[in-house]
């Protein structure tokens, strides 16, 4: 029988065998290594030296290189990941991890490998094209995880510190309250299901994949709110064969991305005008045709040409709402829930963005105070 939580057997033949991870199968699989030794003390004893040694750096196990856990860290989380989560992370595995620490022996990995990694991508990226600070971090992250996964799975210890490029905030441009006019006029003339749709993104501020996936049947006008529950998503086919990209369909991002919002008020009489059967696609009111994501944004670039808007992409449309609702004087926490954000500071930090207009209003406010003297 084994000692209880050690993973230490006292076989037939009186040895003492203990075992150990060294390596992971592609169907996740863990096998072991074991040790053998007289007595249980022993065994116990060599067993930990190994486990020192691994976690020191100082004992290389068959597959010595980074390429070979970064490899089975893809493997191990495959059933673990949506579909889109794991082809985001198999095309930076493919793209920028195993081109530089394929051959990389554990043993020998230092800061200066991912010193020297970090300064790559900012300089050159993929192809001569530089990175941004904030994919960077993206892919230092990824690697963190694959570092976790080592001392995890196979009890050695990677002390190496990961230092991420500095990332300036960038506050991102909103419509201005004239360009969002424009916008909805341009969308109410000559009105299609594809124009009604952009209308209902600026007035709750969901997501392209989100609007692109909705379909009359996440729409109860007899309470007067939408539901949702899917995403729309185009992604690098894995498979070898076929197009060399698919589009599918899954929950959202998050679980609190999973709700409901309400319909506004002036929006109403479009729905009933646009209402078609539950298994038809809001945007094109049919069951067997959807626009995607790719093909409403080139749709949105006309609509805003069309309204005279210098530049702007859909997302931007979120930003706007965001802001508007604040300066506006939108609950918070509210406004995170319409926006399917998992906390109320998400949406402070990422959507919201105060005008130059709305600083100076509070400060004229705050000078207006009397403060009478001492």
């Amino acid at each position: 029988m084994p000692r209880r939580g050690e993973n230490i057997f006292h076989r037939k033949d009186g040895r003492w065998e203990a075992r150990y991870v060294k390596e992971i199968t592609n169907d996740n699989k863990k096998i072991y290594g074991s040790v053998y030794a007289k007595t249980y003390k022993e065994v116990k004893l060599k067993r930990d030296r190994i486990c020192v040694a691994l976690a020191n750096g100082n004992l290389v196990i068959s597959k010595d290189t980074l390429g070979f856990y970064i490899r089975q860290w893809l493997k191990f989380h495959k059933v673990r990941f949506k579909i889109s989560t794991y082809v985001k992370y198999y095309s930076v595995v493919d793209n920028y991890l195993l081109p530089y620490f394929d051959k990389i022996p554990l043993k020998d990995l230092s800061s200066r490998h991912i010193d020297a990694f970090t300064n790559s991508l900012l300089t050159k990226g993929k192809n001569g094209n530089p990175l941004s600070s904030k994919t960077v971090k993206d892919i230092l992250l990824i690697l963190k995880n694959v570092f976790k996964f080592i001392q995890t799975e196979y009890n050695i210890n990677i002390n190496i510190n990961i230092v991420y490029p500095h990332n300036p905030k960038k506050e991102s441009r909103i419509l201005t309250k004239a360009e969002f006019i424009n916008l909805n006029n341009v969308l109410l003339q000559d009105i299609d299901p594809c124009k009604f749709g952009v209308l209902i993104a600026m007035a709750t501020g969901i997501r392209i994949g989100e609007l692109c996936a909705l379909k009359w049947g996440n729409i109860n006008l007899d309470e007067d709110y939408l539901y949702i529950e899917k995403t729309m998503q185009r992604i690098k086919n894995l498979e070898g064969n076929g197009p060399k990209t698919i589009i599918i369909e899954q929950s959202p991002k998050s679980a609190t991305s999973i709700r409901k919002i309400p319909i506004p008020k002036n929006l109403i009489p479009l729905f009933k005008k646009f209402k078609q059967n539950d298994d038809c696609y809001l945007l094109t009111g049919k069951p067997d045709k959807f626009i995607e994501p790719r093909a409403l944004e080139k749709k949105f670039k006309r609509y805003i040409k069309l309204a005279e808007i210098e530049s702007a992409n859909f997302h931007m449309l979120r930003h706007t709402f965001a802001t508007l609702c604040i300066e506006e004087g939108f609950e918070i926490k509210c406004l995170s829930e319409i926006l399917g954000h998992s906390g109320s500071q998400i949406t402070l930090d990422r959507y919201v963005h105060s005008s130059f207009k709305s600083k100076k209003d509070w400060i004229d406010k705050f000078a207006s105070i009397n403060i009478s003297s001492h």
